[in-house]
């Protein structure tokens, strides 16, 4: 039955990613076509024009998206009026216009730096507002969010590798196909209402000042780490390191691949500290591994491509949470996109200047001690993550947060002990006696002896649970968001564990708990169960 069980959520899990939509090709072709990422450097390099434009339209670019993201994050931590469609639009306009005349200056008969740096600086300030664009019309969860950043990123691999083989006459006029094609669709989807407006679950009041940004960072701050690092050490890469082009597609494709398979196998559980605990560590591990192997040989080349792959995996998942951290709503969309910009931005700038101050240098030697680095920190917050898990109690903490006002919340992240007194209604499915305690490990073990019928099977312990759940938010008139809180805590797990699985902030968490005990009118655990108990 586990077995079973485990297939069908892989099959529910591919089919939830397989729901894409146009926009999502969109996407693709604006990720392909984005001006400072290195496979369109690389692709634009052998243009004759863009060695006398390129860098300083690049430079001017990312100068200008830093100043732009620092204002709109400036702006939105004062609480200024939204008014993200006009802004959206506009900045679309600018950004198309500039990225074209960018492509017209590399074939015009003499260069013109001047225009290329004007280029540059209107394409840069238009960026933070249409990466904003673009998170709100695809922010989604986590397990989404980080299969869709694995479809569009082996998606722009592809199609810049199909781009590197064209001849320099379809070269240009296919790469502003597909500029129009990845920013034209968004004046359209900003004319809608955005799915992320409607449909996204309600968070906690929006923050300003320093505690939004407080807020954050304290979710977001390693995955913007390691995005950083990316940009940063593809940006030296893209200035004449080594092997670029093979290592970006061979890189690209297969860790894109691996990145589907984990959300497909695993997207159920908090996906974030999976991936940081199992999937970044292990890649690492195999670049130490080929690296070591003496030069020139097979596996010490290959540990260039499964390098790449590593930063790759490291700048999906930072993507992927921006993206969700939008869909969550925590902090105003403005604020989140226009902050990862900037620091991304200011990251590919410092590569830019470094590798004007030492041109035709070899940065390869940077690659694996700027890898040592972020692995270096990963395992210190990993060691001290497990060290709070050790000293911090688990029994008893919801408990005392519904009674005392959200002050106890536990910092694990485990289901809570059984030994809690939370129960499962009575009968959840014919011939399978109820437990008297629940967590994930008490569901899961009733539906391990639950009898499989092979023709319709009984709704799982789950979904009935999640289907009480739902009644009573409905009748108690819950928030979207409380609603999806509330089936967390009916299961069994601490505010640190639905904080990692919404990604949300602990502070957030707890004020959609004491919402929850004050709407149902309840004060311990055992009152909120018993509650879901008689629906």
């Amino acid at each position: 039955m586990a077995n079973v069980e485990k297939d069908r959520a892989a099959a529910g899990a591919f089919t939830r990613l397989a729901e894409l939509r146009p926009r999502h090709g969109a996407l693709c072709a604006f990720a392909t076509t984005l001006l400072s990422c290195m496979p369109v450097i690389v692709v634009l390099g052998g243009v004759p024009r863009y060695a006398a434009l390129g860098d300083s339209f690049l430079l001017c670019l990312l100068l200008a998206a830093v100043a732009s993201g620092a204002f709109l994050c400036a702006r939105a931590l004062r609480g200024a009026p939204r008014d993200g469609n006009r802004l959206a639009r506009g900045a679309v306009v600018a950004y198309l216009a500039a990225a074209l005349a960018f492509i017209v200056l590399l074939v015009a008969p003499d260069p013109w730096p001047l225009g290329a740096a004007g280029a540059g600086l209107v394409a840069g300030g238009a960026l933070p507002a249409v990466l904003c664009a673009w998170a709100r019309a695809v922010a989604a969860p986590m397990d989404r969010s980080l299969a869709l950043c694995a479809l569009v990123g082996g998606g722009a691999a592809l199609a810049g590798w199909i781009l590197a083989l064209l001849p320099l006459l379809l070269l240009l006029p296919a790469f502003c196909v597909l500029v129009v094609a990845g920013t034209v669709p968004l004046l359209l989807i900003e004319s809608e209402d955005s799915p992320d407006e409607a449909d996204a679950p309600q968070a906690a009041p929006v923050a300003c000042g320093k505690g939004a940004l407080g807020r954050l960072l304290s979710v977001t701050w390693l995955p913007l780490l390691g995005l950083a690092a990316y940009v940063f050490m593809t940006g030296l890469v893209a200035h004449g390191a080594f092997g670029t082009m093979p290592a970006t597609y061979l890189g690209s494709l297969p860790e894109a691949a691996l990145v589907l398979l984990v959300c497909a196998r695993w997207g159920r559980r908090p996906l974030l500290p999976w991936c940081y605990r199992v999937l970044v560590p292990l890649l690492a591990a195999v670049f130490v591994v080929l690296g070591a192997f003496p030069a020139g040989t097979f596996p010490q080349e290959a540990s260039v491509t499964v390098l790449y792959g590593f930063y790759l995996v490291l700048a999906m998942i930072g993507c992927a949470l921006f993206l969700a951290v939008t869909h969550s709503r925590e902090v105003a969309p403005e604020l989140t996109c226009s902050f990862a910009t900037a620091v991304t931005a200011a990251a590919a700038l410092l590569a830019q200047v470094l590798s004007a101050a030492m041109p035709g240098s070899d940065f390869s030697s940077w690659l694996p001690v700027v890898t040592g680095l972020f692995v270096a920190v990963l395992l210190l917050f990993l060691g001290r993550t497990a060290w709070d898990g050790l000293v911090t109690p688990q029994g008893g903490a919801l408990g005392a947060e519904g009674a005392a006002g959200g002050e106890g919340v536990s910092a694990g992240c485990a289901p809570a002990s059984a030994a809690d007194g939370a129960r499962v209604p009575a009968r959840v499915a014919d011939g399978v006696p109820a437990p008297k305690a629940v967590g994930a490990a008490g569901f899961e073990a009733v539906a391990a002896a639950s009898p499989a019928t092979p023709t319709a099977p009984e709704p799982s312990l789950r979904d009935t649970l999640e289907a009480r759940c739902a009644e009573v938010s409905a009748a108690r008139s819950l928030s979207p968001r409380e609603a999806e809180v509330l089936v967390y805590l009916a299961r069994g797990f601490t505010p640190a564990y639905i904080a990692k699985s919404l990604v949300l902030s602990i502070s957030t968490v707890r004020t959609h708990v004491r919402n929850i005990y004050r709407k149902l009118n309840v004060n311990k655990r055992e009152e909120l169960l018993h509650l879901i108990d008689e629906g």
